[in-house]
């Protein structure tokens, strides 16, 4: 799920469209109250969250193919 943040709708929708993001839900923030929740100063950044212990890390900046799938290996594993 992507969290668009502290923007226009507008604009969130055009990174959107830009990065080809449209497969993927998205939730506006629009007062930042879930980036403040998760310790999210600005984009980009990475909240991996699960159903037992919440958040179980912030990444922040580019994330690549490789470790994104790490990580969501690690989520999964439990």
């Amino acid at each position: 799920m992507g969290v668009p943040g502290r923007d226009t709708i507008p604009a969130m929708q055009d990174f959107v469209d830009e990065h080809g993001l449209q497969d993927v839900t998205q939730a506006a923030d629009l007062d930042g109250v879930v980036w403040s929740a998760l310790g999210i100063p600005g984009q980009p950044a990475w909240a991996f969250v699960d159903g037992q212990t919440g958040v179980t890390t912030v990444e922040f900046g580019e994330l690549g193919a490789e470790r994104l799938e790490a990580a969501v290996r690690a989520l999964a594993a439990g």
